[in-house]
């Protein structure tokens, strides 16, 4: 589970918690109208529904599980394993590996390998498994693109409840002020709608999206480079290095703490 997704829930619903009950002194079904909730959330997934394929939007519940529930990137695990596979290849050969290929959890590496031991081309496991990282990216840009979609729209359907409200409000003048009460609060309700979801919700998810995707990419990346180097034949310290390049230096420092441990 993501804790910094959880923490930034808890301080978001929190902070507009306490500000809506401060301003109305604990009656905060001043902020609920029917009517914008349904305008605002039913049409930004009406608009998403016209802008996307269907199957794109029926993933939704993925999109948010990945965002919610994503674990951390086995980075440091991963180098470890690429250093202790080109030892061994390098000691006993590239069919030596044969043995370790069932044991790895990932799909990508557990592909990369097979495609060495079977003596591919190098040329030929980078197309491999380029494809299949160019593959990865346009499944995460269908998320990323479901919330921007109702992130860009809810404004829009905000503004529209503002102008139905105020259209209701204006035929009411002068007469009922109970109508022309609700009908400034769906004005005022759908605008604020708008901005929850386009500022609380959708905008911060696509954007956890997009910074998921392109992690998983950079691993994939270096598990290509790892098996590249693996493939070459080249020494397990100048395969470490290569794949250090891919950290930070604070990370290369943690990285080292962990394996003299």
């Amino acid at each position: 589970m993501d804790f910094a997704t959880i923490i930034g829930i808890a301080f978001a619903v929190g902070a507009i918690l306490w500000a809506m009950y401060e301003g109305t002194h604990g009656h905060l079904d001043a902020f609920y109208s029917t009517e914008g909730f349904v305008l605002v959330l039913g049409g930004s997934i009406a608009a998403v529904c016209l802008s996307m394929p269907l199957r794109s939007v029926l993933n939704v519940f993925g999109y948010l599980k990945n965002w919610v529930l994503a674990r951390e990137l086995p980075v440091h695990e991963t180098i470890k394993k690429l250093v202790q596979f080109a030892e061994i290849a390098r000691r006993d050969g590239m069919l030596s590996l044969e043995k370790v290929i069932a044991e790895q959890t990932d799909p990508f590496l557990r592909k990369g390998l097979q495609l060495a031991v079977d003596g591919c081309d190098i040329d030929m496991i980078e197309e491999a498994l380029q494809i299949e990282i160019e593959a990865l990216g346009e499944r995460h840009k269908q998320g990323k693109r479901f919330f921007e979609l109702m992130g860009k729209y809810g404004p829009g359907f905000g503004l529209t409840a503002t102008l139905i409200g105020q259209i209701a409000m204006f035929r009411n003048l002068g007469g009922d002020s109970g109508a022309i009460g609700k009908a400034l609060a769906i004005a005022l309700i759908g605008t604020l709608y708008g901005c929850l979801i386009a500022n609380v919700v959708c905008g911060p998810i696509a954007d956890k999206l997009a910074i998921r995707s392109a992690e998983e990419k950079m691993l994939r990346e270096m598990i290509l480079v790892g098996i590249r180097s693996i493939q070459a034949g080249d020494n397990p310290r100048m395969v470490e290095l290569k794949l250090q390049s891919f950290l930070s230096a604070r990370e290369r420092r943690a990285l080292r703490s962990n394996t003299k441990a």
